[in-house]
């Protein structure tokens, strides 16, 4: 059971809870974290890549730009239903936000692979994509602890992943 004091009381088999509140809870404050901790901070390195993606420019034909304006959209929504996860202690948006961000790193792929990325980038950053979500689930399941103090680089890493992606889906606008 969850307490104000602290939000992420495990269970005895040390996984991270997630806690469902109902409607009637909306008049109260939830638990949360500062604005400006470690772990909202890096959300940070996430969301500029995607940000500079949805309102950077491209080339290409008209179709292409609103499937790439659509792609960043998705993207971009994808971390932000991340921060809010995070910022609440990992009790709202449970499953909303793993799906989400499953649904966002396919879809990144997917669609470098529609602009016709190389093979070996996509495949690169997909082995990427694989040892962050394993590291994550093994701290995750160790020790809290160990999961705040750890889970805000996987997001550096998740940053120059997405950085890395946008870097490539630019460099097939010049070959439109």
């Amino acid at each position: 059971m969850e307490t104000l004091d602290n939000p992420c009381e495990n269970h005895s088999k040390h996984i991270i809870t997630c806690k469902h509140y109902t409607i009637y809870d909306f008049n109260k404050e939830y638990p949360h974290r500062h604005l400006l901790s470690h772990m909202m901070n890096s959300h940070i390195f996430l969301l500029a890549p995607s940000v500079y993606w949805l309102f950077g420019s491209n080339e290409g034909p008209f179709i292409a730009h609103i499937v790439d304006k659509l792609m960043a959209s998705t993207m971009t929504l994808s971390i932000l239903m991340s921060m809010i996860y995070h910022y609440y202690y990992e009790c709202v948006l449970c499953d909303a936000e793993y799906y989400s961000s499953i649904f966002g790193a396919f879809m990144l792929n997917v669609y470098m692979f529609y602009r016709q990325v190389h093979y070996t980038y996509i495949l690169l950053g997909f082995i990427n994509l694989l040892g962050l979500e394993y590291s994550i689930q093994c701290f995750r399941r160790k020790n809290i602890k160990i999961f705040e103090k750890y889970h805000p680089y996987c997001h550096y890493i998740g940053g120059f992943y997405v950085a890395y992606c946008v870097y490539h889906i630019e460099t097939t606008y010049s070959s439109m």
